[in-house]
């Protein structure tokens, strides 16, 4: 099974059920790794990233780009 880590910013928790929703989906083996809108990682979170197979982008929009 694909090890996924799911990168996401969620301003009001919308994109964040959206990313919970990803990495429970059948099959999925997913963690999360949040970001707050300064965009700085921990090192827990760059190690999340590196061991990932894939990496999935959530974000919600603001005045039509990413936050």
């Amino acid at each position: 099974m694909p090890n996924m880590a799911i990168v996401f910013h969620s301003g009001y928790g919308h994109t964040k059920v959206m990313a919970e929703a990803v990495a429970v989906a059948e099959g999925a083996k997913g963690e999360l790794v949040a970001i707050h809108a300064g965009g700085n990682f921990t090192e827990a979170q760059w190690t999340a990233l590196a061991a990932g197979d894939a990496i999935f982008f959530g974000s919600p929009t603001c005045m039509g780009s990413v936050s």
